[in-house]
């Protein structure tokens, strides 16, 4: 849940991984395991405050070139 007071959002927020827990069904994210991402895939990837827990989701892309 998102705390309107926080000030801390945009510098610390962590990269996680989202996963479907296989017990339960629901949509969890993991902060503590390295991201590798598939090649020539956009990938859709949950950034979460360590402060309040706001998810902000955010596209990262392997599709585009890098000069």
């Amino acid at each position: 849940m998102k705390n309107n007071n926080c000030q801390d959002c945009q510098e610390k927020s962590v990269e996680g991984r989202a996963y479907i827990d296989k017990e339960t069904g629901l949509l969890c994210v993991d902060l503590t395991c390295p991201n590798e991402y598939p090649e020539g895939r956009d990938v859709l990837v949950p950034y979460v405050c360590t402060t309040c827990g706001e998810t902000t989701w955010k596209t990262k892309s392997t599709t585009e070139e890098t000069e």
